[in-house]
């Protein structure tokens, strides 16, 4: 499995076993981004203010999409209309800024850093040859939205080889991991 721990950052590990793991990767975008952009962009100040925000917006007002580009699906390439060409890319016109809110613009920063870390995320399971993928981290407490644009993206860009797995409690599992290998390091004393 690759288990993708999201906090403020992103850290990728491949696990194989018990004892056969490794880091892939990881991204220096991740909840900590979200929520820096979010208290610049919309002037909120807590996760949880910045979720409610992005749970009452519309991306769409500020994320450039395929149709917006080619008038519907581009199927030469097999994109949906309704993919992300561009994050961000309708605020390069005035009339776009000026007729956004604050709540879009929470959205499409979660949109987008999700949307990043999904990418991340696949690429990683197929270099590997993995097929389920495991989010943690507390960047996912009481973030449906993200779970469920993850979700999606997994099983759509993968064409349904790969599925996004949660696990509730997500955002101890590296205090618990701390914890275990503590407990181990006292054993072996």
């Amino acid at each position: 499995m690759l288990l993708v721990n999201i906090g403020s950052g992103v850290s990728i590990l491949a696990v194989y076993s018990k004892d056969n793991y490794k880091r892939v990767t990881g991204s220096s975008l991740g909840g900590g981004t979200f929520l820096g952009l979010c208290c610049l962009l919309t002037g909120c100040e807590t996760f949880e203010e910045a979720l409610e925000m992005a749970a009452k917006g519309d991306s769409t007002n500020v994320d450039k999409l395929v149709k917006d580009i080619y008038g519907g699906d581009y199927e030469r390439f097999g994109l949906q209309g309704s993919a992300v060409a561009s994050s961000f890319g309708h605020m390069m016109s005035k009339e776009k800024r000026d007729s956004i809110s604050k709540e879009d613009l929470a959205r499409a920063t979660l949109v987008t850093i999700t949307n990043n870390i999904g990418s991340i995320a696949r690429m990683c399971a197929l270099n590997e040859n993995i097929d389920k993928v495991v989010f943690v981290g507390n960047f996912l407490r009481i973030n449906m939205i993200s779970m469920k644009v993850l979700a999606y993206a997994m099983d759509y860009w993968s064409k349904g080889q790969l599925k996004a797995l949660f696990l509730e409690h997500e955002g101890y599992f590296g205090a618990v991991g701390a914890l275990l290998e503590l407990l181990k390091m006292t054993d072996d004393q």
